[in-house]
């Protein structure tokens, strides 16, 4: 009996383990492609208006394609990922090199309306907790995901409480943490088991 429930044991501990390995390769590199591609359309929106997080926001995301190769070299969506990933590039560049130049010339765009100071600092927090959320959901933590998805919840709803009226309409940043927000929700809620 004693010999059974060890060999029981051994598998509840060593089988999330090996299966682990496997969903790495097969589920896991379909949900972080997906979080790739997602988080470059958000990219893709924050390189006009801010080219420099839309830099850094690039740096994090190739770490993830590496990630990505690694896991699974051979995925379907490597192709696709890594040539968005170099017309970002170029967009970002060609915005950066276009910022520079309205810089040493003294215009600016203009056109946009800029939003409050307090605004952007609080959406990079909720960017922050985000990518906390989206690195426990990529360790197979759907728990502790779901509790930095609600401190953003929370986060972003004190900050539309904070700036009613005067964040711009289509405010872009705000747009797509809000629509990051829905997705990862969407991802916790797949990958929490069953009660």
């Amino acid at each position: 009996m004693l010999g059974r429930r060890r060999a029981w044991w051994a598998l509840w501990v060593a089988g999330p383990l090996m299966l682990m390995g496997v969903a790495a390769v097969g589920q896991g590199a379909d949900e972080l492609a997906s979080t790739i591609e997602q988080s470059l359309d958000g990219i893709e929106f924050r390189i006009e208006l801010r080219p420099e997080q839309a830099a850094q926001d690039l740096v994090e995301q190739q770490r993830r394609v590496d990630l990505l190769e690694q896991q699974a070299p051979d995925h379907p969506a490597l192709p696709v990922i890594r040539e968005k990933m170099a017309a970002l590039q170029s967009d970002l560049a060609a915005s950066l090199a276009a910022a520079a130049e309205d810089a040493a010339t003294g215009e600016s765009a203009g056109t946009i309306p800029s939003a409050p100071e307090g605004l952007d600092t609080g959406l990079r927090e909720v960017d922050t907790l985000q990518s906390q959320a989206e690195t426990e959901l990529l360790s197979g933590r759907p728990a502790e995901a779901a509790d930095f998805l609600k401190q953003a919840e929370e986060q972003m709803a004190e900050l539309e409480t904070r700036f009613a009226g005067e964040i711009p309409q289509g405010h872009v940043p705000l747009i797509v943490a809000k629509e990051r927000l829905a997705t990862l929700k969407d991802q916790v809620e797949d990958s929490t088991p069953a009660q």
